[in-house]
Order: C-alpha cells, then structure tokens, then sequence
C-alpha cells in the first residue's frame, strides 16, 4: 500500500518535461531582467553624466572634409574579434528572444526598458501621419552638439541589445544626442498605427521625419543616422530625399543593408539548403511573422511576400513593384549628396555581402559613398563579435562629420570631387 501511494505521489515524466520547458521559456526573460538591472545601476544616475569635448579629427585644420580621408582614418582601425559568430548568434538571441516576442504583439510592445533615465520618451509623426515613438537623450547645456539617430531592422525594435549598447556609448561616451527610433510597425510605435512594415519604402520617411523632429529642437548641429539591417537601407533612401540632404550632413552608416528589396524579402521567403542553422533561421523569421499578424491581425501571414502583396501594398496603395522600388537604395545611391559608409561581414546569413557590392556598383560614381567589408560579424552582431573595431569604427566616422562647434555652419558639395566643407568654422 506504501509504495502505491509513493509512485502516485512522484511526478510522472510529463510533468517534468512541461516543468523544464517552463523553465527554459523563462531563461531570456530572466537574462533580459539582469541586463536591465545591471544598466540601470551603471547608467541610471543622471547626476554622472558629464558633458565630454571630443577633439577634431585629424586632418581638419582647413576646415575641409573628404570622404577619402575619412576612409583613410577607418582602414587603420585593426580589426580584431573577439567572439566567434555561433556563440555572439545564441547569446543574442538569448538577449533579445523576450523583448522581440513581446515586440511582435501590439498591447505588449515596449514593456522591456533598458534605457538608461536620460532617454526620454518622445512621439512624432512621419510623413504620412504615422506616429512614431522613440527615447531621446539630450546633452546637457545650450550649446548645439551632433546628433545621431540609430534606426533597427525588420522584426525588431529600438530595444534590442546592439541599439540600446549603441545608443549608451553614443551618448555617454561621444557626446552625441541620440534618438533611438522604434519604426512604424515595431516597438512602441505599433501600438499607435496600423502601419504595416514596408521594407525600407515608407521607414525611410520614418527616418527623415525623425532628423526633421531633432532639427527642430534647436539643440543638433548636425545629424548623422547609424541603421542596422533594413534600417540602414531605409537610412540611404532618407539620405536620397532632397529634403533631408542638408539635415543630414552628419553622416550614414549602413549595416549589413540590402540593395535590392525584392530580392532580400524572396531571399529569407525560401526554404534554404541543407544547413540546420539556416534552416533555424528561416523557421524563427516565419515564426516572428505568424506571431505578429496573428495578434495585430486581419489575419495571420508566415510568408513575407504574401504579407508584402496582401497587407502593405494594399495599405499603402501601391503595386507590389512600386513598394519594392521604393524600399530599395539600389536605385538612388548614385544620387545621394551626404557621406555614406556602406558596412558588410562576409558571413552574414541573412543579407548577402553581395548586397552590399550591388549598393557600391550602383554608387560607382559617387564620391561620398564608400565601404567596409570585413570577415565576420555575422548579421549585424559586430557589438558581439568584433566590439572594439565596430564601436572604434562608427566614433571616427561620425566624430568626422559631425559638427561639435556651437556656431552655425554651412553644408556644401563641391561638385566634381568629394570635398566637404564648413564656410563657418
């Protein structure tokens, strides 16, 4: 009788399963609950922050400013990784899995907050009247300082871990203003807008309206954009509009951006090859895209083509060909008349470097776009992999183009060659 009652006591193989697999849903939510602890107790006192004078560049006594040298100062920045790809991958994920699961559903966006107190939330309105949220830091004083705006890919937000790591160091330690930006269809700024994403066609305008917001602060000097993924595309085509030009002297850093956006969204639509990694991937982005549509609605989509040709072209009334268009910098890079750093890894699985080849042959004769391809860092997790050379990277170039002195000064492009430069230093 004894030993009935004990074997009906113990729990059976089944419980124990659904026990470990309860607890292994928990594991991201408890990593992102350390690292949100861990930032607010190093960053959270305002009273530390400081102002911090950034020399000039070198180079820069005249005044003028090239994209040649520039390009000079970069390509002697060693590049050293720190970490292997697989391992930067998974711990990513790890970080991220929670806040882009909670990203994916209107009502919960948002609900990760690792911004420091500093970054304030603001809202704004793209060109088309979508509201748009994001965190703001401004530096303390009067005086005008540059300022950057960091911009996230698709299926992700202003809350992942290489924005927000971005964002501290651009403020704390460049002393940069900085606007991390959710885009429409992601973060904070799905719960105010139906917007659907577009793939770079209507971000871009995202993009341009959040320069056009910093400039009317009367605090940014000038504004760079640092874009990760289809954030950087979006970044060039805000750069393309005529508009935007001056706004945004300070400078774009594309990451891992794709030419061609018809081509990216048939890429990550098709079942890869043999590769269980790839394979991986492309389950998790069917996945993130069923959970979006299944709670934001009208129904659920698992193939990103059919959401293009179904949901966004609807939406924003135009054929699958012109949205395309539209999201792919492939067509306008030529035209672009602010400095642009065009920044690839080999091994990216998601975006081909080929893409970022095809964004330079369209720029041949651009003298103000330029690139960078290195041999790892997988899809844009150089603050993982390679942090020393990423970070070290994007200073020097918007340090470079940004404008840190308080008076006024005049943006110009001499036509026939790629010097900048200040009127009024």
């Amino acid at each position: 009788m004894n030993s009935v009652t004990s074997e009906r006591k113990s729990p059976g193989a089944f419980s124990v399963v659904i026990a470990g697999l309860a607890a292994a849903a928990c594991v991201p939510l408890f990593i992102a609950a350390a690292v949100t602890v861990y930032i607010h107790a190093r960053f959270g006192d305002t009273a530390r922050i400081r102002a911090r004078p950034v020399p000039a560049p070198p180079g820069r006594a005249s005044g003028a400013r090239t994209m040649a040298e520039v390009m000079g100062l970069l390509k002697q920045i060693p590049f050293e990784m720190r970490m292997a790809p697989t391992l930067a991958a998974v711990l990513c994920g790890l970080l991220d899995a929670m806040p882009r699961i909670l990203n994916s559903i209107k009502v919960t966006a948002g609900l990760v907050y690792a911004y420091p107190g500093v970054f304030e939330p603001v809202m704004l309105e793209s060109d088309d009247g979508t509201p748009l949220c994001g965190l703001l830091a401004l530096q303390p004083g009067d005086s005008k300082k540059p300022a950057l705006v960091i911009a996230h890919g698709f299926f992700n937000s202003k809350n992942s871990f290489g924005m927000l790591s971005l964002a501290r160091r651009a403020y704390f330690e460049w002393g940069f203003n900085v606007l991390a930006l959710d885009l429409r269809d992601a973060g904070d700024s799905s719960r105010f807008s139906e917007a659907p994403l577009s793939w770079g066609c209507r971000e871009s305008e995202d993009i341009a309206a959040a320069v056009d917001y910093l400039s009317a602060t009367g605090r940014v000097s000038t504004t760079g954009v640092c874009g990760f993924g289809m954030g950087g595309s979006s970044a060039i085509l805000a750069a393309c509009r005529t508009e935007s030009d001056r706004r945004l002297s300070g400078g774009v850093v594309s990451l891992n951006g794709y030419a061609d956006a018809r081509r990216f969204v048939n890429d990550i639509a098709t079942v890869p090859g043999p590769s269980p990694a790839a394979f991986l991937r492309w389950l998790s982005l069917k996945l993130f895209l069923t959970v979006k549509t299944l709670a934001g609605g009208p129904r659920p989509f698992s193939d990103p083509r059919a959401y293009t040709r179904e949901v966004a072209s609807q939406y924003y009334e135009l054929s699958e060909q012109d949205l395309y268009a539209g999201a792919s910098p492939a067509r306008c890079i030529a035209d672009m008349e602010v400095p642009c750093l065009v920044t690839h890894s080999l091994d990216d699985p998601v975006t081909a470097v080929d893409e970022a080849y095809d964004l330079l042959a369209a720029a041949a004769d651009n003298p103000l776009v330029d690139s960078l391809v290195v041999p790892s860092g997988a899809h844009v997790l150089y603050s993982l992999v390679c942090p020393s050379w990423f970070y070290q990277t994007l200073r020097t170039f918007f340090t470079y183009w940004g404008e840190f002195n308080p008076n006024p000064a005049h943006y110009v492009r001499h036509p026939g060659n790629d010097i900048l430069g200040n009127l009024e230093n």
